[in-house]
């Protein structure tokens, strides 16, 4: 049942409750789509999953911030889901999200509002992902953000169930938790626990006993799992990215910066490293989830071109002239990689490849469009011919 609705320049947002055989209670869920995914009604997209919804700024941050940080290029589905605290039912966001304790120190702390997390994410695995992925358009792709214990949640389902989700974003988590418990499961955690790679950020703030006693242990956790996850053993299956705001930022004010930061280093390795894109999206299409073509892939290898990364964009564009070798814009898009990269020789033979292969294609395209396409190669080759002759 849909509770509430509104809309923005065609994106929306809608607020659903979920009745949990697992939880024995309802949960309240937001989830917003992006303009993408009601201009193009065939168009499948990633999810994000927030956690801590229940103070809507976390999803309403980060549903801002994928628009800024993704552009027109591409865009994600954002799932929030609600913790509520009702104290007659002993249920706070702790209840979901820290394990079972061991520590006695730690569970005369807690209480009853603590120890859920295993059920918690038995709700995430078997009722609300297979929910998302039911009622909308969804991309296998999976990516966690939590904060604070909300971030401890997420690594936990790292250790637990890695199959959930493929990347985290951990905004100061709280492994200090129960005497360190998470980083002695971490310790244990084996490369053959996890089938695919996992893109992992981990943040902190200036959580030490300099600023509040409530820290002790926080730092200290948060830099073992860090030397843990760095590990050689790792390097196939975890790419681990980091950001240390101890200086400027504190528990609270950390998290949109974190959100930010945890966001680009997500994009960067998964839409902007040329290896990457070219797995993700040749995975995608093999299981018939996506249908490649000249425009789309020559978008890919642009993703990194405007993000400086000329050297992945000609990694892409190759992999795409490979699969559309009749695709005269595609070479074009070559020629100007190389170019950024004074690779002129180069982009000579791909800006000629262009016009030679436009020419072939004369009788099939309108006059006009294959006037304008000649005209515009054929300035590029000048360009580049003048930079070798004024080289020399």
């Amino acid at each position: 049942m849909t509770l509430f609705h509104f809309s923005l320049c065609a994106q929306h947002i809608e607020s659903t409750r979920i009745s949990s055989a697992v939880l024995d209670q309802e949960r309240n869920i937001w989830i917003y789509t992006p303009w993408q995914y009601e201009e193009y009604p065939d168009k499948k997209l990633e999810v994000i999953y927030v956690f801590d919804a229940q103070a809507r700024e976390y999803f309403d941050l980060v549903h801002a911030i994928t628009q800024f940080e993704s552009g027109q290029e591409f865009a994600f589905i954002v799932v929030g889901i609600e913790s509520p605290f009702n104290r007659e039912k002993n249920q706070s966001r702790n209840n979901d999200f820290l394990p079972k304790a061991t520590n006695q120190e730690t569970i005369k702390k807690y209480g009853n509002f603590s120890g859920g997390a295993d059920n918690f994410l038995n709700f995430i695995k078997t009722e609300l992902v297979p929910y998302i992925d039911k009622q909308y358009r969804t991309l296998p792709e999976k990516i966690a953000i939590g904060h604070s214990n909300g971030a401890t949640f997420i690594s936990y389902s790292l250790i637990k169930e890695p199959d959930i989700f493929d990347a985290y974003i951990a905004i100061s988590p709280n492994y200090a938790y129960d005497d360190g418990q998470l980083v002695k499961k971490f310790t244990k955690l084996s490369p053959k626990d996890i089938k695919t790679e996992k893109m992992v950020f981990i943040s902190n703030s200036n959580e030490n006993t300099r600023t509040a006693d409530r820290w002790a242990g926080w730092s200290e956790a948060n830099q073992k799992v860090i030397k843990l996850l760095s590990d050689k053993k790792f390097t196939s299956k975890i790419h681990l990215s980091t950001k240390d705001f101890s200086v400027t930022e504190n528990h609270s004010t950390t998290v949109p910066v974190g959100v930010f930061y945890g966001i680009k280093a997500y994009i960067d390795y998964q839409f902007r490293t040329g290896k990457n894109i070219i797995k993700y999206y040749e995975d995608l299409a093999n299981n018939n989830l996506i249908t490649l073509d000249p425009e789309m892939v020559n978008t890919f290898a642009y993703e990194c071109f405007w993000n400086q990364k000329t050297d992945d964009a000609l990694i892409v564009i190759n992999w795409a002239i490979n699969k559309f070798p009749k695709a005269h814009n595609l070479y074009d898009s070559q020629g100007e990689f190389y170019e950024k990269n004074e690779e002129i020789s180069k982009a000579n033979t791909s800006f000629q490849k262009a016009m030679d292969i436009l020419l072939s294609s004369k009788n099939e395209m309108d006059k006009n469009e294959f006037n304008e396409k000649m005209e515009y190669y054929k300035n590029n080759l000048q360009r580049t011919k003048k930079a070798t002759t004024n080289k020399f």
